[in-house]
């Protein structure tokens, strides 16, 4: 009985995990972060429609105060980038023929006309040579045909 108890309080603790932006984050994070970027902003500008008055014409205290508050938009920018790391993991592999092929049948891509697309464009073939992978596209395309 306190096996499941154990159990069930393991996976209640865990971070559950957003997708956005192509970004993984953790929800809580990203409210924390809009709290204090929306708070050093505001605040930033507050503080300037306080501040300006005193030192600057009335005709542009807005504007400093506005020029205040996008600095505060950027510090918060760069205080959530120190509090907040991502939490992707980045996974690297030699690019095989094999996986090549895996991707190409779950893309429903035919190797072959891929291949004439790459020879046609300078360019691309190019950038595929001096990458090494244009090798395996011509060894995926030869595979297919034996």
């Amino acid at each position: 009985m306190n096996d499941k108890h154990v159990n069930s309080t393991d996976t209640s603790s865990k971070n559950k995990y957003l997708e956005i932006l192509g970004d993984t984050i953790v929800p809580n994070q990203l409210l924390f972060s809009i709290v204090i970027s929306v708070a050093v902003s505001l605040g930033g500008y507050n503080l300037g429609l306080w501040f300006f008055p005193s030192i600057a014409s009335e005709n542009m205290v807005a504007s400093y105060s506005l020029l205040l508050g996008i600095t505060g938009t950027v510090l918060s920018l760069v205080l959530c980038s120190f509090v907040f790391k991502p939490k992707r993991i980045l996974i690297e592999e030699e690019t095989s023929t094999n996986s090549m092929r895996e991707v190409f049948e779950d893309l429903q891509l035919d190797a072959d006309e891929e291949l004439a697309l790459i020879e046609n464009d300078p360019i691309t073939k190019k950038e595929l040579e001096e990458l090494g992978v244009l090798e395996q596209f011509r060894a995926l395309g030869g595979d297919k045909k034996k």
